[in-house]
């Protein structure tokens, strides 16, 4: 298990395999119906989605901010930036790779 050297949080889920599951089919079915770009930004990612998304993506990312500590997340309107310091940054731009997200 890697950290997260700035934080010294560990680069890790807490939820149980199933509830992975299905959170990664939640953001596979939102990211294929809603998402209108993906971004590289220093430390992590930018994902913008059509407009009217807030409320979908506002519960997908209260999930991940109880599961995945080491993950900063910053909304704002039918967008997220995640930022992550250290090994963290590419763990969280392979965990939203477009690879990732189509399996």
């Amino acid at each position: 298990m890697n950290k997260n050297s700035a934080r010294d949080i560990p680069i890790a889920c807490s939820l149980s395999a199933g509830d992975l599951a299905k959170q990664e089919g939640a953001w596979r079915t939102f990211l294929g119906s809603s998402l209108l770009a993906r971004e590289r930004v220093p430390g992590g990612l930018q994902l913008i989605f059509r407009p009217g998304a807030a409320p979908e993506l506002n519960a997908l990312v209260e999930t991940e901010r109880i599961c995945c500590p080491w993950i900063a997340f910053a909304l704002r309107g039918d967008s997220v930036t995640m930022t992550a310091p250290g090994d963290g940054e590419e763990a969280l731009v392979q965990m939203f790779s477009v690879d990732a997200l189509t399996r």
